[in-house]
């Protein structure tokens, strides 16, 4: 099922192709649309109601994203699967585009933006208190959003954002797999935004740095492992 409802037309600021696209990215990082599952570009124009041209653009960029591929024999596109050996990738790179961030952040930092993250781990702690671990998961990618776009470089912005679908699907999969404990627990990793957020506080670009390394490099492979593959 598509999130979107099929009453409604698509805002007049944007493009039947934008509309169609941001429909089909929400479902697939929401799980609605499962890994694996097909997409028929005909159902789809008769769901949203609009002609094939604008879901098949939409599919070419999703293809280009990586959030759809072919399917076998010639069969339209299905929804990518989650892989360790993405998952490994994705991390590496979050690693190295926050690392920057976060020292970019210390070497200056601002008490505006400061309070932007500290009010996000705010309502981490809220989310955390109300047993919604899901809600917490997706204010765990505002807040790494909201690092890189406090450092005020665009292109640092837009490779983050890049990786942001990627990253809220695997946050869903955490959550539906019940791989929340221990090291990945959600108290945990309140305890590592707050110290993050400290770090770039005392203006301490190498502890921060350090912080945001241990918080993400160990989860790549715990991730890979919950998933069951090479």
């Amino acid at each position: 099922m598509i999130s979107a409802d099929e009453t409604l037309l698509p805002p007049s600021h944007k493009t039947l192709r934008d509309w169609v696209f941001e429909c089909l990215r929400t479902s697939i990082v929401s799980g609605d649309l499962a890994p694996g599952q097909r997409i028929v570009e005909a159902d789809l124009a008769k769901q949203l109601d609009v002609s094939k041209s604008p879901v098949r653009e939409a599919i070419l960029q999703l293809k280009q994203d990586g959030l759809v591929i072919d399917a076998p024999k010639g069969r339209g596109v299905v929804v990518a699967p989650l892989k360790p050996s993405d998952v490994r990738e994705i991390y590496s790179v979050r690693e190295a585009l926050e690392g920057l961030a976060v020292r970019v952040l210390a070497a200056d930092p601002r008490p505006d933006q400061l309070a932007t993250l500290r009010g996000i781990v705010d309502k981490m702690r809220q989310a955390l208190a109300d047993g919604d671990v899901r809600h917490q998961f997706e204010l765990d990618v505002e807040f790494h959003t909201s690092l890189c776009a406090a450092t005020g470089n665009r292109r640092l912005q837009d490779l983050f954002s890049s990786l942001r679908p990627d990253l809220q699907r695997i946050f869903l999969f955490l959550v539906n797999a019940g791989a929340t404990e221990g090291e990945d627990s959600p108290e945990r990793a309140l305890a590592e935004h707050e110290e993050l957020v400290q770090a770039i506080a005392d203006g301490d670009g190498d502890l921060a740095a350090a912080r945001m390394s241990s918080h993400t490099g160990g989860r790549s492979e715990r991730i890979a492992a919950a998933l069951g593959g090479h």
